[in-house]
């Protein structure tokens, strides 16, 4: 009755995911889920070396990885943070980040490491959630530290009190 709220399920979601990945970064829980059937990939040297040496990160975030051989490694499991989640495509994503440097060094390098892999594992715009999806994720978002804006700052939620519709449509 007091107005509209609008909510972006993607700021929201990278909202949520980014306060459990820091929290897991942090504090070293890790829930993962095992793959069914361990998925193989080939990497480049420099995205080798950046796995090796970034081991314990990646670790921490919820990924078990190993080598296999070569260039090879071979992922056995992954964090779970929505059923559409694409694991290879964000461990390949995160991967080719660190082998970049994206992250940098100093006191941020975890934010900017946890706010990127969020955005990436977040819910994207326009795919559909059910409803109990949708509630789940509203919960979620309400228990975080910061819920009225996602890691970029863009707000995850906007209010617009009845007497604005009011005065914009009559």
């Amino acid at each position: 009755p007091e107005g509209l709220v609008i909510i972006d399920q993607h700021s929201a979601h990278e909202r949520v995911l980014y306060e459990e990945a820091m929290a897991r970064l942090t504090d070293g829980s890790t829930p993962s889920q095992r793959l069914l059937l361990p998925e193989t990939i080939e990497l480049n040297d420099e995205e080798l070396d950046a796995v090796q040496t970034h081991a314990d990160l990646i670790d921490r975030l919820g990924y078990e990885v190993e080598p296999f051989g070569g260039r090879a490694v071979v992922l056995h499991a992954t964090p779970p943070p929505h059923p559409r989640f694409d694991a290879v495509a964000s461990f390949r994503e995160l991967v080719a980040d660190l082998a970049r440097g994206r992250f940098g060094g100093g006191v941020n390098r975890t934010e900017r490491f946890a706010q990127t892999w969020a955005c990436r594992a977040a819910v994207k715009a326009g795919q559909v959630l059910d409803e109990a999806s949708m509630r789940e994720l509203l919960q979620r978002l309400f228990q975080c530290t910061l819920p009225p804006h996602d890691v970029h700052g863009r707000a995850t939620i906007v209010q617009l009190p009845r007497e604005e519709l009011e005065r914009r449509f009559g």
